[in-house]
């Protein structure tokens, strides 16, 4: 059975599927909602200190880190939640910042496919090898993508593959498109990360 935690690592919009823990002022606007956090995580240097003192009311459990460290925030975030067993971390406030963070937040859902991106056009998810039955739900556009070589099938496209290679130069996997309400991606060898675009 799935364990889900939703994750908000900034004030941005979201939806609540699980548990909740919050980084920095995504703790603080999880805490402002009235959502009973798990855990608030971060060196909290975003948010001033009476915002502070309202998280510390009302979370149990805050790691404060150091702002000197090798890991985000996200990252040490979603360390956390994989060692408390999850095995759905629903992630907002990935995207829409600073490039640098954006491709961070990318390369850890790609590292940890326990991880969902979101924000309002995207959704973003790491696939292994296996057979998976993609559904149309309010997106438009399906792009996949491989940072180490891969080989995929995908059924029910408007552009169809049959064990393609790809690799992390392929740039014609961007854009496509279902043809049904349900489509499939089939991972024979690797690992791809695939955008689900309004």
């Amino acid at each position: 059975m799935e364990s889900e935690v939703t994750l908000v690592l900034r004030d941005v919009p979201y939806q609540v599927k699980g548990d909740c823990v919050g980084v920095e002022r995504g703790a603080y606007a999880l805490v402002r909602d009235q959502h009973a956090l798990v855990c608030a995580i971060g060196d909290f240097d975003s948010i001033n200190v009476n915002e502070y003192e309202v998280i510390q009311n009302k979370v149990k459990n805050i790691i404060k880190v150091s702002s000197i460290k090798d890991e985000s925030d996200s990252e040490l975030a979603v360390q956390w939640c994989i060692n408390q067993g999850y095995t759905r971390i629903h992630v907002y406030g990935a995207l829409d910042e600073r490039l640098d963070h954006q491709h961070i937040n990318c390369l850890l859902a790609y590292k940890y496919p326990q991880i969902v991106l979101y924000n309002d056009i995207n959704k973003i998810q790491a696939y292994e090898v296996g057979d998976y039955l993609i559904e149309k739900e309010e997106y438009l556009y399906f792009s996949v993508f491989a940072y180490h070589p891969a080989n995929i099938s995908l059924i029910g496209f408007k552009y169809p593959l049959n064990h393609y290679d790809l690799n992390i130069d392929e740039l014609k996997t961007v854009s496509n498109q279902w043809i049904k309400k349900d489509a499939t991606l089939s991972v024979h060898q690797g690992k791809v990360l695939v955008y689900q675009t309004r």
